[in-house]
């Protein structure tokens, strides 16, 4: 079994992390960092772009897609569907079970600004939160300060703090922040710092890693030495990509295609 995943940064490694714990199988990490960060890209500049990343992990025999990014799913996983036969699995911000959780008190969601201020995200609030008063907040630089922190195990808690103490999740004092991106989970440690001690914070890897599992089933074997390949768009440098070794992944390419119009 070989699953690809689609991400425009390191942020889907936090998913890929959970998934591959749950399930043996050669994996395929595609990093658009050609085109980082998606979150301040179009619908329709990302659609195209999906397509062609996933009709590349085809030919190298994805037999199952995981868009581990909020924003790239909320836009382009229902056009995927309707141009490719095999599961494609997306992410999206744990707004249910936020819901659930607050019962009726609020919650706040971390997001990029195409997540945060997109109709997806308001759609889900409006089916399972309807009664909460829900902040939302959009930031591209706590994903580049995601990537410092992944790729050059860089100290980024006062800038995560200065970011969050000007946002309107730090005068609202929500109890329960969504992570609705797949960067977020590596600032975890930060932001909880930056935020009331009893904050509770939410994503969604685990709950993806039961459902790729679920979708392989007995297609996934155990018997054998698996290959994990990751592909960047834009080279990286020797710092990347020893971090990469560190990693697990055996195999590096770079596919510089750019955006076909």
């Amino acid at each position: 079994m070989r699953i690809g995943f689609i991400d425009s940064g390191v942020g889907g490694l936090s998913v890929y992390q959970q998934v591959q714990q749950q399930v043996p199988a050669d994996y395929i990490y595609l990093m658009d960092n050609k085109y980082l960060p998606y979150g301040e890209k179009s619908e329709s500049f990302i659609q195209q772009r999906l397509y062609q990343l996933s009709q590349h992990l085809i030919e190298l025999g994805a037999e199952l897609i995981v868009i581990a990014c909020n924003t790239a799913t909320t836009q382009a996983v229902e056009f995927l569907r309707q141009h490719f036969s095999i599961p494609f699995v997306g992410v999206v911000p744990a707004i249910k079970p936020a819901a659930a959780l607050s019962q009726g008190k609020g919650f706040a969601v971390l997001a990029t600004p195409a997540t945060a201020n997109g109709e997806y995200m308001a759609g889900l609030i409006r089916q399972f939160a309807p009664h909460d008063d829900v902040i939302k907040f959009g930031s591209s630089e706590l994903v580049r300060l995601a990537e410092d922190k992944v790729w050059y195990q860089q100290d980024v808690r006062q800038q995560v703090s200065d970011i969050l103490s000007v946002s309107p999740i730090a005068g609202h004092g929500c109890g329960i922040v969504v992570l609705g991106c797949t960067h977020f989970p590596f600032l975890a440690e930060e932001i909880k710092q930056a935020l009331p001690s009893a904050t509770v914070l939410l994503d969604t890897g685990e709950a993806i890693a039961r459902r790729v599992k679920q979708l392989v089933g007995l297609q996934s074997l155990t018997d054998k030495q698996y290959q994990h390949c990751f592909i960047s768009t834009r080279a990286l440098n020797e710092l990347q990509s020893d971090r990469l070794k560190k990693l697990g992944f055996d195999q590096q390419q770079c596919w510089p295609m750019p955006i076909l119009s």
